[in-house]
């Protein structure tokens, strides 16, 4: 059965479109879930800062236990990043000012609980110092929350 011009603009003109910015950190689902089953994390490390090589959080993120991703472990993401070919950062996944970086899962969870602590103890702070300095003709309620999401973010389909 031929569809006339009128039907295919109508339709055209029916549909709805959305649009989402797309992510320049996002890591494709199949990659993540293969490094998971591996027993690794992934995370992108910051190489430069305003141009110039960010040797001290390079040299950090190494020292926690990071290495960088081969691109022969990620071929689906070549087409979307790039790989340096030449000086420090050579046969590194690269997009922007960051490099794809792989850790022991294990170690990845330690370091997320070490500082979701620090940060706890860092809040509990503030509130006690907070409360110290109530008043009962003033007082100080805290009624404030807060929402704190680390790796992934869930994804819907609409």
């Amino acid at each position: 059965m031929k569809t006339s011009r009128n039907t295919e603009t109508r339709e055209e003109q029916t549909r709805e479109y959305t649009y989402e910015e797309p992510n320049l950190l996002d890591i494709p689902d199949e990659v993540y879930d293969r490094f998971l089953s591996q027993g690794l994390a992934l995370r992108w490390i910051r190489i430069s800062l305003k141009g110039d090589d960010d040797y001290k959080n390079v040299g950090r993120k190494t020292q926690q236990g990071y290495e960088f991703v081969d691109p022969k472990e990620v071929p689906e993401m070549l087409p979307t990043s790039l790989v340096i070919d030449k000086g420090r950062y050579e046969n590194c996944v690269v997009r922007g000012d960051v490099a794809l970086a792989k850790i022991a899962k294990g170690q990845a969870e330690a370091r997320n609980k070490y500082y979701q602590e620090k940060s706890d103890g860092m809040m509990d702070a503030v509130n006690q110092q907070l409360m110290s300095n109530n008043d009962s003709r003033m007082p100080i309620s805290n009624s404030s929350k807060s929402k704190t999401t680390v790796g992934r973010q869930p994804k819907f389909s609409s």
